[in-house]
């Protein structure tokens, strides 16, 4: 038996679906243990997004026209690729899995580690869940050694089926649910996730297997939705089975009500016809401290979310958001200026008098209200005004959130990017998550107004960046 692949030594991991929801946070624990890392990417503009982008190898493409290259060099691949994007993902799903399979061996790698789902006892199956297993099975079959995780909802911040369950648990007081969330599912925290994968890399080599991995407890999807609550501080709502078994209908439903998409929505929903529970071990045993029960694992999602403006997620961008893009006659850098500038005695560059009175609301509602706070340094964490800053891209981006009480969270972002050495483009960007039914209801009701204030400062920027840079061009 060979030693195992990341036994006392740095492995060179190559992470397929690195911009997803697993995989984003994947890569950073991976150099975080002192292992250098590819990933193979499709959509170069969605990893430039990521703080870690410029820390690891790429290689742009899908898996049929660019696997192979990208495994040169590799000792073990992380392929976290799930298709539910229409009619014959799961054929495509397969195929894919079956050319990563045959690059693998072609390049000489050790081991290939995949995350699937949890499979229901019996023949019974959804077709989502089918799937996952096709693939697991593809590369098990392939040429190099395979650890097929199998693993039930994911709780964290963007995770599509834990997305799924926070805003249907918190959009209403009631809640009508199909009588299949009554099953019992054993759902796994992002943390415990990510420890299993890495945990793969010291398998020994001729390892070619099945895992499943789960956290602390077994629950009901309906308990899944009513714990969430508790563990966020909400009101559970009170559930009524409905004894209607219409996947599709209820797809739709959640389409309407929260960011998740039909065609995400419905395998989820299919799987939960199964009652969907650990049956084997995980492939290192449990985590440090044991696996986390799942409120814990709310509340670091949570606490996830508000650290931070934007989560790589599975979900689409965000629904209820609004972008205002100005071109600049100015240089990045003083535009750049502008917007580090913005709040305490210059303001926000918007309608005069709309933040008091917005202020003199949010007072009554025992918010923060206008305050007028201008931070020493700007930084993560500082308060200015009535907004807190959540990330600095120094000379390029700044992101705020709103302390302000709202059916929701805001978050705004002012950028500066560069066009050529004269001239600049201010891209301004309001984010909503909405807080059930009222957020949403609240978002499209105030548009209008909304479009009109933020319109004004994107403009008024624009202007103060171009005076800015004809006085400064005068001669002295």
């Amino acid at each position: 038996m060979t030693a195992p692949v990341g036994e006392a030594r740095r492995v060179h991991c190559l992470v397929i679906g690195a911009t997803g929801y697993v995989g984003a946070r994947l890569v950073p624990h991976l150099r975080s243990a002192g292992h250098a890392v590819r990933v193979l990417v499709r959509d170069e503009a969605k990893l430039d997004r990521l703080p870690w982008a410029d820390d690891v190898d790429r290689v742009v493409g899908d898996v049929a026209s660019a696997a192979e290259r990208a495994c040169r060099g590799v000792d073990a691949v992380f392929y976290l690729v799930h298709s539910m994007d229409g009619p014959g993902y799961a054929d495509r799903d397969r195929r894919a899995a079956e050319q990563l399979a045959a690059a693998a061996g072609a390049a000489g790698v050790r081991r290939v580690v995949y995350l699937g789902g949890l499979q229901p006892a019996g023949d019974a199956n959804s077709e989502h869940l089918a799937s996952r297993r096709e693939t697991g099975e593809a590369l098990l079959a392939g040429p190099v050694p395979a650890a097929v995780l199998q693993a039930g909802i994911v709780v964290g911040a963007g995770s599509a089926s834990f997305e799924m369950i926070r805003h249907l648990a918190t959009i209403s007081p009631v809640l009508p649910l199909p009588d299949r969330a009554w099953n019992a599912v054993q759902p796994i925290g992002i943390d415990d996730v990510l420890h299993h994968l890495t945990a793969c890399l010291d398998l020994p080599d001729d390892v070619n297997r099945t895992f499943d991995i789960g956290g602390a407890e077994v629950l009901s999807f309906r308990e899944l939705m009513t714990g969430f609550a508790t563990a966020a501080g909400r009101l559970r709502p009170v559930t009524l089975p409905v004894p209607v078994s219409a996947p599709r209908l209820f797809a739709r439903a959640v389409q309407a009500l929260t960011p998740v998409d039909r065609h995400l929505a419905g395998p989820l929903l299919e799987s939960m016809a199964h009652d969907l529970i650990v049956r084997d071990d995980p492939p290192d045993g449990p985590p440090p401290g044991g696996p986390t029960p799942y409120a814990e694992a709310v509340r670091r999602a949570l606490a996830e979310e508000g650290a931070a403006g934007r989560v790589a997620t599975d979900l689409p961008e965000p629904e209820l958001d609004s972008a205002h893009v100005e071109s600049v006659d100015a240089p990045a850098g003083v535009l750049w200026d502008v917007i580090r500038g913005i709040g305490g005695e210059n303001g926000w560059y918007t309608v005069p008098g709309v933040w008091a009175l917005r202020g003199g609301i949010d007072r009554l509602l025992g918010g923060v209200g206008a305050r007028r706070t201008t931070p020493a340094r700007l930084e993560k964490g500082a308060a200015l005004d009535w907004w807190r800053v959540e990330e600095v891209d120094e000379g390029r981006s700044l992101t705020l959130r709103a302390e302000t009480k709202l059916p929701g969270t805001v978050f705004l972002e002012l950028r500066a990017e560069p066009v050529d050495a004269l001239t600049s483009r201010y891209v301004q960007t309001v984010r909503f998550l909405p807080d059930g039914l009222t957020g949403r209801a609240y978002w499209y009701a105030q548009l209008p107004a909304h479009e009109f204030v933020f319109g004004v400062m994107a403009r008024t920027i624009a202007g103060v960046a171009r005076t800015t840079a004809r006085r400064r061009a005068r001669p002295a």
